[in-house]
């Protein structure tokens, strides 16, 4: 005899289920469903008259949880471990240069790029910020968001870098997704320091990392180690400052250039290492032995004409491979994750059930989540989509179409269009 549970959730009716998990990634049944108890934790995955043996007369006796979802596919809640969602101002005049043939290394010695973003960013109010982050947050959460990273990096200065992990740390306290805030202050050398770099390495290393340890506003660093931003030298020192702090420790590495920050980062126990479009073979040895997740960023690819990283050849060395937007206005203003599987499957050769684990429990474990979040599993967060779609495939199928249905967090229903003002969600 079980123990008597409540419920939060019970989804009947389900059609397929794309679990996420190792051993069962998709199951399929006439009538499938799955429980959550009070605390928003899966306590049930399988047929419902299997539930209802357990569960004599569940319809009624918890009715006001009971959802039928009629024949519909369920999903894990999804997980974008890269995003640059908190800034000011727009780059479609760089979209139009980079339609003429422009690369980002000429915008950027144009005076376009990251440092246009920051000067457009430290001009804007903190409430500015914070409205322009929730209208986005609420956009990538109705496409079935449940967990996202959010980095900084559009201030460079330890007053503006605090400001906006600020902004991150009011998401987290207004909405019930799990936020991960990132800093990344070491995003570009800023123009007063662009002939001084030790000082704006002292800076990040004795100012800013500190602060923003002591205040709590972060939970990894991040660094853009690339030629012409930092390099590999520069790179190693702040991580190792960052990692004594506590700092779990994030690298964007080999996105134009092969530097070895890949190879760096991994032998320092790095948790991810993003973008890696010219990663080296050494390179990919080293993140399978040291179990580093591969944080691969195909829209990035597709919108700024970049190879696309080498994906299938990490999942076949035994990498994890999360795929991510890199939501952000210069390099991807795009949010939509489910196309980042889509293009995962069709042109980085990823299995689909790779491309939709690299969108959940791939993700998850690129933000240290995977013990809870991006798979429907026994214990874990019921962090769940419903999608109007007759087979787990079909949403990447059909492409850059939202086909979430119902999103549910922790076993509560959550919808995104009650948090807009004026009704406007992007």
């Amino acid at each position: 005899m079980h123990k008597p549970l409540h419920y939060s959730l019970i989804l009947t009716g389900i059609r397929e289920i794309f679990t996420a998990s190792a051993q069962t990634p998709v199951l399929s049944g006439r009538d499938l469903c799955i429980a959550a108890d009070v605390e928003g934790n899966v306590v049930f995955v399988g047929e419902t008259e299997d539930l209802a043996r357990r569960e004599p007369g569940y319809e009624s006796r918890y009715a006001n949880v009971v959802v039928n979802v009629e024949g519909r596919a369920v999903w894990p809640g999804l997980v974008d471990s890269h995003t640059h969602l908190v800034y000011a101002g727009t780059r479609e005049g760089e979209f139009a240069l980079k339609s003429r043939g422009a690369s980002y290394a000429e915008i950027a010695a144009a005076g376009g790029g990251i440092l246009h973003s920051a000067e457009k960013t430290n001009a804007a109010s903190f409430e500015e910020l914070y409205e322009a982050a929730r209208r986005r947050l609420l956009q990538v959460a109705s496409y079935g968001v449940t967990t996202i990273e959010i980095k900084s990096g559009y201030a460079l200065d330890t007053a503006g870098e605090i400001r906006l992990l600020e902004v991150v740390a009011r998401l987290k306290e207004e909405f019930p997704l799990e936020i991960v805030p990132t800093f990344l202050g070491a995003h570009a050398y800023p123009a007063r320091f662009k002939d001084n770099h030790e000082g704006y390495l002292v800076l990040l290393c004795d100012e800013m990392l500190p602060e923003v340890k002591r205040r709590g506003l972060a939970e990894f660093c991040d660094v853009f180690c690339e030629e012409g931003f930092f390099s590999v030298p520069e790179t190693e020192r702040i991580l190792r400052r960052a990692a004594d702090l506590g700092f779990g420790l994030k690298v964007h590495a080999d996105q134009f250039t092969a530097l070895g920050g890949t190879e760096m980062a991994a032998a320092m126990g790095a948790v991810s290492i993003d973008h890696l479009e010219v990663v080296k073979e050494e390179g990919i040895t080293l993140m399978a032995r040291h179990g580093v997740v591969a944080g691969v960023l195909p829209l990035t690819s597709l919108f700024s004409r970049l190879p696309y990283a080498p994906a299938r050849k990490m999942h076949d060395a035994g990498v994890r491979v999360a795929l991510a937007t890199d939501f952000n206005p210069g390099s991807c203003m795009c949010g939509f994750l489910p196309l980042a599987a889509t293009v995962a499957a069709t042109q980085l050769s990823l299995p689909i059930e790779e491309a939709l684990r690299g969108i959940t429990i791939h993700g998850a474990a690129s933000v240290r989540r995977d013990t809870r979040k991006g798979s429907i599993e026994i214990g874990k967060d019921a962090d769940i989509l419903v999608m109007d779609a007759p087979s787990w495939i079909y949403p990447i199928y059909h492409a850059a179409h939202n086909h979430v249905w119902r999103i549910f967090i922790r076993g509560r229903p959550f919808d995104p269009s009650a948090f807009t003002k004026g009704g406007r969600i992007g």
